[in-house]
């Protein structure tokens, strides 16, 4: 007999903040607000306390400022953050031996056939809740559903230290109770569209043909819609590729237009990625970039440079120009990704420079930087060309 389909999803509370909270017992219970300092600044993640006031992430700073002027605003500190999270993901894979790592904060266990160990799923959810604040001093919230994107869905149902399962049985009765907005694929101009067919609420949708939904949002869009208030997986969350690659990707709380804060999100995820390949000993000559719009419509690129990636600014500057060349300017966009494909162990010969371009002192350089920040565990040394825009990358917290 088969085992049916279990997944968590596993999603840290506003991880930045509570890291923050975490590490200074001071700022417990007070709003702390995690963001860059530069002049097109913008909120990364803050803490819950800092939420009762307005602020959320992707705000810009001096707006946050204005909402919360008792708030504790702290530089974004993605090493540290990191260490956080690889202790996390550790505890994951005791829990499941197929573990879909997400982004920082957030990750799909595989949970079939793991009932023998761990009890049912009800049981296993609270153990691994248990785990992780024990060993790590955080709290997660965790959907378990029998589809990736219903356990996602779930996870933000009860935020924050929550836990919802949602058996198949009582998907449709789940979907109908939440609001408009928060079912993925309908985004503000879908809503507006529903809304103009009388279409206000997800229980409203759920009552009509997938035909009226597609007449009225297009094909695409209404087919995946359409699962999507049925807690049905329209695709967004498909299996690993074949081919070994790291990626990261972010999920905005608030659909961004504005380019300039879309190329800052960009540079976070250089980083990310950069220091990732450092870790792991990796390169790759093949850079991608996912762009999602509010209408859930994804655009994917990627190309393949004669040199492997050499550091965070050479990597930055590949995807900017893929963002350049994809992005349809001021439409809002959901979703921002970016990875790096086809890996390879060590680093990939390249033709020798007949020029000093710095690209070798560049690359020391910041392997130097990515293990004194691995090592301390802050990031207190960096470029001084990227202190500014490595603070400014919103960090999505629906949380």
């Amino acid at each position: 007999m088969s085992v049916p389909p279990c997944f968590f999803h596993v999603d840290l509370d506003a991880f930045f903040a509570s890291v923050e909270q975490l590490d200074h017992p001071e700022y417990r219970g007070k709003p702390v607000i995690v963001s860059g300092s530069g002049r097109r600044a913008v909120v990364s993640t803050c803490s819950y306390e800092a939420r009762a006031f307005g602020v959320h992430s992707a705000m810009p700073r001096a707006q946050a400022e204005r909402l919360c002027p008792g708030g504790i605003f702290l530089p974004v500190n993605m090493p540290r953050y990191h260490e956080k999270s690889r202790e996390v993901m550790r505890i994951f894979r005791e829990f499941s031996a197929d573990v879909r790592q997400m982004s920082v904060d957030e990750a799909f266990l595989d949970m079939r056939g793991m009932e023998r160990i761990f009890g049912p799923p009800e049981q296993a959810a609270r153990k691994l809740k248990q785990a992780v604040r024990d060993t790590t001093g955080l709290t997660v919230s965790v959907g378990v559903a029998g589809n990736k994107y219903l356990a996602k869905i779930a996870s933000g149902f009860r935020k924050p230290d929550g836990l919802t399962i949602v058996p198949e049985a009582e998907a449709e009765h789940f979907m109908a109770e939440l609001p408009l907005k928060d079912v993925w694929g309908a985004g503000k101009k879908t809503q507006e569209r529903l809304r103009t067919a009388g279409l206000a609420t997800t229980a409203r949708i759920l009552a009509v043909s997938e035909a009226l939904l597609q007449s009225i949002i297009g094909e695409a869009a209404g087919r995946a819609l359409y699962l999507a208030v049925r807690g049905q997986d329209p695709g967004f969350f498909s299996d690993r590729p074949a081919e070994r690659s790291v990626s990261n990707e972010r999920t905005f709380e608030y659909d961004i237009r504005d380019y300039g804060v879309l190329e800052t999100m960009l540079f976070d995820l250089s980083q990310e990625l950069v220091f990732r390949m450092f870790d792991e000993g990796v390169s790759s000559r093949t850079v991608s970039i996912k762009i999602r719009y509010d209408d859930f419509r994804t655009v994917s690129a990627q190309s393949t440079g004669e040199s492997p990636v050499n550091d965070s600014c050479d990597l930055f500057d590949r995807l900017r120009r893929l963002l350049s060349e994809k992005y349809e300017r001021g439409k809002p966009v959901r979703l921002l990704g970016a990875g790096l494909l086809n890996l390879y162990d060590g680093k990939l010969p390249e033709q020798g420079e007949l020029f000093d371009t710095g690209r070798q002192k560049r690359r020391t350089l910041e392997k130097t930087v990515f293990a004194l920040n691995k090592k301390m565990g802050k990031g207190v040394v960096a470029p001084a060309r990227l202190l500014d825009i490595r603070g400014n990358a919103p960090h999505p917290d629906k949380k």
